[in-house]
């Protein structure tokens, strides 16, 4: 295993989401998939459908069209799992900046694939 393919699973993430590509969001996610919010708050989906509809009810307010990442910092915990500091930006279509958030992937092999399992974010 080695950082390039974490790397290209949250690739694979954000080309999903910027492409409104569900496909492509249910490749780069396990599910059921956890989020634990800023304030603390646990989401749980169990479908790319769930967390699909929660993540366009929440950008469609601040103009959301795509995001990008600044870094990607890959570490590798075991043979299974990695944990993954990413920083990246959102931005409206202009590609005037909507805000620069934190988040921490957890990645793990499961189901034959790598995906992420769960996230602790920011924004």
């Amino acid at each position: 295993m080695s950082d390039e393919i974490v790397t290209g699973v949250c690739n694979l993430y954000f080309d999903s989401l910027n492409a409104n590509d569900l496909e492509g969001v249910t490749k780069a996610l396990h599910f059921p998939h956890f989020r634990i919010m800023a304030s603390g708050m646990v989401h749980t989906w169990n479908s790319a459908e769930d967390l699909w509809t929660w993540f366009t009810n929440r950008t469609s307010d601040d103009g959301w069209h795509h995001s990008t990442f600044d870094s990607i910092q890959p570490e590798k915990l075991t043979e299974t799992k990695f944990h993954v500091s990413v920083t990246f930006g959102r931005y409206k279509e202009d590609n005037s900046l909507i805000g620069k958030y934190y988040s921490l992937y957890v990645m793990t092999y499961d189901e034959e694939k790598w995906a992420m399992r769960a996230a602790s974010v920011t924004g």
